[in-house]
């Protein structure tokens, strides 16, 4: 995945939106779609404290995406988050039919650091 200098806005904010989700007690993650001409469209970051665990941030843009956008501006639509898609939120991206992803750290990263802080593997394995 090559990321290009323009993209490194939206993938700063990604971050922003993870510090905010830590600061109100819930998982580091964030998301903001973009779509096709470089405008932000939405933006959301992890709401699992909630009690509803499939409450990420790239499951809910995907949602909000079927109810505003039409295919084809989900087609060109760019997805940027903190961190790769788990495979829900892969499937709810791929069943409404949004472009590209672009993530900051991968799954591989996470695990690790999540196996260095001694912090129980999720559920669903990436």
């Amino acid at each position: 995945m090559v990321v290009r200098d323009e993209e490194l806005p939206y993938l700063r904010r990604c971050v922003e939106l993870a510090a905010e989700a830590l600061e109100s007690g819930d998982e580091p993650f964030g998301s903001v779609l973009v779509s096709g001409d470089g405008t932000v469209l939405a933006e959301d970051h992890n709401r699992v404290a909630s009690g509803d665990r499939t409450r990420h941030p790239e499951f809910e843009l995907a949602r909000w995406s079927a109810a505003h956008m039409s295919p084809a501006e989900r087609a060109a639509a760019t997805v940027y988050t903190s961190g790769e898609h788990c495979p829900m939120c892969a499937a709810a991206h791929a069943w409404v039919g949004l472009g590209r992803i672009v993530y900051v750290a991968s799954s591989e990263q996470l695990a690790s650091w999540l196996a260095e802080l001694e912090v129980p593997a999720p559920p669903v394995r990436t």
